[in-house]
């Protein structure tokens, strides 16, 4: 009887068997508020039409909801000054209201919540419909004045010629009439001479284009763009000229374009060196 007395003391003394303590429990760390997580928006639309846009958190957002402040760059388009999204949701839309635009142009949306920002960006593409040219224009290259001078871009009626590829010259002494803008291939090479057509953004119309080679046939690419959209593409080979200018109308002559690309394949002969070239390009706007 004494032994099992003294055992039931030291029991009691080190604690063992007493069942009325709570179990300790790991320690809550409170979630962090949710963060603007990306900003996604319509790359493109027609100026005038409305673009949809969505702002996603990194975490659902909590009762009293996240608040995001938004702002758009340029006068062509507004957004609500902010957005809600609401609480358990993670993502929430507003629309960005546009205005119709002369030429394309590009805005930047942003949306900001505490010290966290993302931006996205929106192309205003210029609306085809009911636009009209109003005056037509030749250019002839008047304005160049030394001949085989290099021409990297040239400037004339408010349009703006810039070459692309192959080192095209001022050639004052020929052209359709004198002068013409024209690159050479060297004998035996096939040489691409490629120029750009703009007018400041404004969107402009292709009548036609006067073609030259001296000695070869002349394969050629016109491509018509709108807002970077391709509005036509007019592909072909013209025989040997012999030396002539030959003009190409353009069958979509009434499709308005922002930029021109003029494309010339060279194949020059293995006896001989050629030139190839542009002149006359008849443009409306």
């Amino acid at each position: 009887m004494r032994i099992g007395i003294t055992i039931f003391v030291l029991l009691v003394a080190t604690g063992c068997g007493d069942s009325s303590s709570p179990p300790s429990s790991p320690s809550r760390t409170p979630s962090a508020n949710p963060t603007l997580s990306t900003l996604e928006v319509d790359p493109s639309v027609l100026g005038g039409e409305t673009a949809r846009a969505t702002v996603t958190l990194s975490a659902p957002a909590p009762a009293r909801g996240v608040a995001i402040s938004l702002n758009v760059s340029g006068t062509t388009a507004t957004v609500p000054s902010s957005v809600i999204v609401p609480a358990r949701a993670s993502s929430a839309t507003f629309d960005v209201v546009t205005t119709r635009v002369a030429i394309t142009t590009e805005l930047t949306i942003t949306a900001r919540t505490g010290a966290v920002t993302r931006t996205a960006p929106l192309r205003l593409r210029i609306d085809p419909a009911g636009l009209k040219p109003a005056t037509s224009y030749t250019l002839g290259f008047s304005g160049l004045r030394e001949n085989r001078a290099g021409i990297a871009v040239y400037t004339e009626s408010g349009f703006t010629v810039s070459t692309v590829s192959a080192d095209w010259l001022a050639i004052t002494t020929y052209g359709n009439p004198l002068p013409s803008l024209q690159f050479m291939s060297p004998a035996g090479v096939t040489t691409t001479g490629e120029i750009r057509v703009t007018a400041a953004g404004a969107p402009f119309w292709l009548s036609s284009a006067d073609l030259y080679s001296s000695t070869t046939r002349i394969p050629y690419v016109i491509d018509g763009f709108l807002s970077s959209q391709p509005v036509f593409t007019v592909v072909n080979v013209l025989g040997n000229t012999f030396g002539n200018f030959v003009r190409i109308p353009n069958p979509s002559a009434d499709m308005p374009i922002d930029a021109l690309l003029i494309r010339l394949s060279n194949p020059a002969a293995p006896c001989c060196a050629n030139p190839m070239g542009v002149d006359n390009l008849v443009l409306s706007r």
